[in-house]
């Protein structure tokens, strides 16, 4: 285990050094999620501007028959789910999955990169329900699905990936992660992703610079997570949160801009980083779609569209795709 925490933190040096040594500067997006960072972003999915957790949330609820319908009428039942921080919209589908068939029995595999969350939901989640069978997996996406498809073997099962998370990845990227889990797919299984679609700019960027701060902070708290794993400098009062939509490139973009000429050293590194005063490091990019472009994205990866299922506005799509 030390070992592993070591090579993480060795990565995370590597790939703050790249991204603050680039131009434009840039830091990576999955580097939110230390402890503080998942409870911020718990506290945004309950903010009135995040329309997504609500609105995906509604749409499992409503429709979470068509979505049981995928995975046919087995007893046993495996759901994999990447990224599954604290399971809040989950429990609407294992509430559907369970009541239809009290002698069901549902097999769970959360995959977090945080090892304290995972185990207090799993905790939860057995307490709450009890034809629930919970197998934590501490990891990234790629090595927890290699994990789970393991444990799981040629049984069915359906790959969830909630929160319109497939929005973080630049098109190619997302291209390939989908080729991957279309890998693991058998005939039978069925995938589950959430898109959320192009709207108005103005409840876009109000869904990324909510008014409380809260969205704020959950970007400021990439450089806390430098200056105490990595003895950096930096002076969080000194960089300001940006939200904006990039109409043409169909994403929203959050930013960290230096409110004046600084330098910033980081002990782990040891080097020291200039900012000039406006000079913005962009820390994530946040994919809007369009249906087309969902069916663009699933023929490129080798998947093909089973059911889209959207809200009355058409703000979001939960997705289900099979392999072919």
């Amino acid at each position: 285990m030390a070992a592993k925490v070591q090579r993480e933190l060795d990565q995370f040096a590597r790939d703050v050094d790249k991204g603050l040594g680039s131009k434009p500067k840039h830091l990576l997006p999955q580097y939110f999620y230390d402890e503080e960072g998942s409870r911020l972003f718990e506290r945004i999915c309950s903010l009135p501007e995040y329309y997504l957790t609500r609105t995906e949330a509604g749409i499992l609820a409503g429709r979470s028959h068509e979505i049981i319908g995928a995975l046919g009428n087995e007893n046993a039942i495996n759901i994999v789910e990447l990224g599954s921080g604290t399971s809040t919209k989950t429990r609407i589908l294992f509430r559907a999955l369970l009541a239809k068939d009290r002698g069901r029995l549902v097999r769970y595999y959360p995959i977090d990169i945080s090892h304290t969350v995972l185990q207090d939901t799993a905790n939860m989640l057995a307490g709450d329900f009890a034809n629930l069978r919970v197998s934590e997996i501490t990891g990234d996406y790629e090595s927890g699905l290699e994990n789970a498809c393991g444990l799981i073997g040629e049984q069915q099962k359906m790959i969830i990936f909630l929160g319109s998370s497939i929005g973080n990845l630049e098109h190619d990227a997302a291209v390939a992660f989908l080729r991957k889990i279309r890998g693991k797919l058998n005939r039978a299984d069925a995938l589950l992703v959430g898109f959320d679609m192009e709207k108005d700019a103005d409840v876009l960027e109000s869904a990324y610079d909510d008014r409380a701060g809260v969205t704020a902070r959950f970007n400021l708290n990439i450089l806390k997570r430098i200056n105490g794993q990595l003895e950096g400098r930096f002076d969080l009062s000194s960089f300001a949160h940006r939200a904006l939509y990039n109409t043409p490139s169909h994403r929203v973009e959050m930013h960290l801009v230096s409110k004046k000429d600084q330098s910033v050293h980081v002990g782990a590194l040891g080097k020291s980083y200039e900012f000039k005063k406006g000079e913005s490091v962009h820390t994530e990019s946040s994919y809007k779609y369009s249906v087309e472009r969902i069916e663009s994205l699933a023929e490129k990866s080798g998947l093909q569209v089973k059911k889209h299922l959207l809200d009355d506005k058409k703000w979001f799509d939960l997705c289900l795709l099979h392999a072919p």
